[in-house]
Order: structure tokens, then C-alpha cells, then sequence
């Protein structure tokens, strides 16, 4: 009579959950390699349901761990990589914590030639992540529009899919240094403040309405008119394009565009 082997007992997975930021899922990863082993993993927290084969432990984010983990992967692999993961991470992907782990396990064995791997699913996914981030913030460097606000301020309202703002902020900190100005998420409440001639910092729970409490300027809804007409006049109704536009500027990006929406 044929007697089957007993099966080795199943060993469950220890699953670090994290912040949705920089320095949260960089901390999980790193809380992750401490454990040693194979049967780790890392997943932005959320609501999803557990399961009884997993242990899950909270990564409280710490700021010096992230930093650990970011000098690694630039010391030991290239800026370019850090870069990819760094955008990778913007993205509103919720297992893009879990594929950046995997990734970077076999980033530091196979060095800095990984991102040519493309082949492998895990670096397929960061690289797509990555690009999908880069397009979407791309698309914002034009379709922002700050308004003038009482107090010499500017702001700027966005609702990205990605958390894009810290792309934003960089090349805005660039071309806006002497201005006052806001960009705000209005979807994840976070900001990028910008006092005159000093850096940005980026600031979480920001609301909108703290953001309109500032009264426009006088001149704000002429220059908004202005704008408008002008938009309108070098139009070609003849040649009107709808489906073209809509590819061109979806449909998310225009919330705060005045000329589209006045």
C-alpha cells in the first residue's frame, strides 16, 4: 500500500506593513532584510482582508532607516536605480511596496545591469511604475495653474492618480524661487509650500479649504478671463477635435484649468 511522505509544515509568511511614503515603505524594507529570510514581504497598509497564513507586523516610519536603505541602493547599485524606485513609489499602485522588495533582493545580486532585466516581472513592474509616474508628472508641468492670491501668494490645486507633488515641487522650486506659492493634492491633502527665496517642504493634512481661506487677488479673475478668450480665440471650431483633446488632456486634468472650465 502506497503511504504518502507527511508534507514539512507550511512556513507563513511575515508581512511588514507600511505608510503609503517614501520613508514608510524604505523602512518596512529595511525591517524586512533584518529578518533574514525568505518567508518576508512588504505591502503598503490598507483595508484588505488578512490571512491566517501571514503574520503581519506594523513598520512605524523612521526617518533614519529610510535613509539607510536610499544610500544603499545608491552606494551599492546607481542614482538611476534609486531615481526608478523613488518614482516607482509615487504611484498608486497598492502592491508597489511588495515589488519594489522583491526587485531590490535581486537588484543587490545581479548589481547595477537590473533595470536591463526586463524580462523579469518584478523589474518589468518598478520600470512601468516608474514611467507611468514620469508621464503623469510630465503632463502637469503644463497643466498646472497657479492663481494670485491676496499676501503675494500663488497657488495650485492638482488631483493626480500618482502622488506626483514631489516631482512638481522640484521644478517649480527651480522656476518659482522668488514667489510665495502653494501646490496642493487636494485628493491626499498634501502640499508643496514654498516660502520666497528659501526650499520647499512638503507638508501632509493641508485641506482646501485652508487653501481658499487666502482671498484671490483683484486682478486673478481678469487675468483668468484673459486667459479664456484667449485659449477660445486661437481655436479652429472647424477643425475641433474632441477625441483628440481627450487624449492629449484627460479629463482628470482639468478640474482647475480655467480655461476649460469657465
Amino acid at each position: 500500500m502506497y503511504t504518502s511522505r507527511p508534507k514539512a509544515p507550511l512556513c507563513p509568511v511575515t508581512v511588514y506593513l507600511c505608510e503609503d511614503t517614501i520613508d514608510g515603505i524604505f523602512t518596512a524594507i529595511y525591517r524586512a532584510w533584518a529578518d533574514g529570510t525568505s518567508h518576508t514581504d512588504v505591502r503598503v497598509r490598507t483595508n484588505d482582508t488578512m490571512s491566517l497564513f501571514e503574520t503581519y507586523i506594523f513598520s512605524e516610519s523612521d526617518g533614519t532607516l529610510a535613509r539607510k536603505v536610499q544610500r544603499s541602493i545608491i552606494q551599492k547599485l546607481s542614482v538611476d536605480i534609486y531615481e526608478t524606485c523613488y518614482q516607482a513609489m509615487l504611484s498608486d499602485d497598492d502592491k508597489k511596496a511588495s515589488t519594489l522588495y522583491h526587485f531590490l533582493q535581486k537588484a543587490f545580486r545581479c548589481g547595477s545591469d537590473i533595470l536591463n532585466r526586463l524580462n523579469d516581472p518584478d523589474v518589468f513592474r518598478i520600470f512601468e511604475l516608474s514611467r507611468t509616474v514620469g508621464h503623469e508628472a510630465h503632463k502637469y508641468l503644463g497643466f498646472v495653474r497657479f492663481e494670485e492670491r491676496n499676501e503675494n501668494l500663488l497657488t495650485a490645486r492638482i488631483q493626480p492618480k500618482s502622488n506626483v507633488l514631489p516631482v512638481l515641487a522640484a521644478h517649480f522650486a527651480d522656476r518659482l524661487q522668488p514667489e510665495n506659492w502653494i501646490i496642493l493634492d487636494t485628493i491626499r491633502r498634501f502640499a508643496a509650500i514654498h516660502p520666497a527665496g528659501k526650499p520647499y517642504f512638503l507638508q501632509w493634512g493641508v485641506t482646501e479649504e485652508m487653501l481658499l481661506s487666502v482671498p484671490v487677488s483683484d486682478h486673478e479673475k481678469d487675468w483668468e478671463q484673459l486667459w479664456s478668450c484667449f485659449f477660445n480665440t486661437i481655436a479652429i471650431q472647424e477643425r475641433r477635435n474632441t477625441d483628440l483633446q481627450r487624449s492629449l488632456m484627460p479629463l482628470h486634468y482639468r478640474t482647475y484649468m480655467p480655461e476649460i472650465t469657465k
